[in-house]
């Protein structure tokens, strides 16, 4: 196999996995700075070990396990139940613009469902994740990550109806 040099590596194949990687810690800390703060230290550790020759062969599904296990370990070390829900309330202007209340409504509504069928709603329809990526984080199968996807959308749809 030929030598890849480890910054072409890190840039070419870690890098674009940045924003997958935020969303996923997002999903998981609920912090928008906890959420960076895993995605650096997971940069860190990816980065030192592709300076001593470990070069993942899928780096996507490298860096979601890498940024999953950060996130888990911070929590256990925290020894604090990690508040999960990445929905913020969005102030309404004096204005009293329809669409920030209609997000405010959505915002709530996803609140009411479960855990794991929350987060994979959020992150497929935020972060634009993957099932493949969606069941990284919540440590299931593609299939079973597609299914809490499926359960949690038409979930969602009944609170609308």
């Amino acid at each position: 196999m030929m030598e890849i040099a480890p910054r072409k590596y890190f840039t070419d194949n870690i890098l674009p996995c940045n924003a997958r990687m935020y969303a996923a810690a997002l999903a998981i800390t609920g912090s928008p700075e906890d959420a960076a703060d895993a995605v650096q230290t997971a940069m860190l550790r990816i980065w030192e070990n592709i300076c001593k020759g470990i070069y993942p062969e899928v780096p996507a599904a490298y860096c979601l396990s890498a940024i999953r296990n950060i996130c888990l370990t911070e929590s256990a070390r925290a020894s604090r139940k990690i508040p999960l829900d990445t929905t913020r309330e969005i102030p309404t202007g004096d204005d009293g613009t329809e669409k920030a209340i209609e997000l405010n409504e959505v915002t709530a509504t996803l609140r009411r469902l479960p855990e794991k069928e929350r987060k994979a709603v959020e992150m497929s329809a935020f972060a634009g994740c993957s099932a493949d990526d969606i069941a990284e984080v919540l440590g299931v199968s593609a299939a079973n990550a597609r299914q809490i996807l499926s359960r949690g959308r038409r979930r969602l749809r009944s609170f609308f109806h």
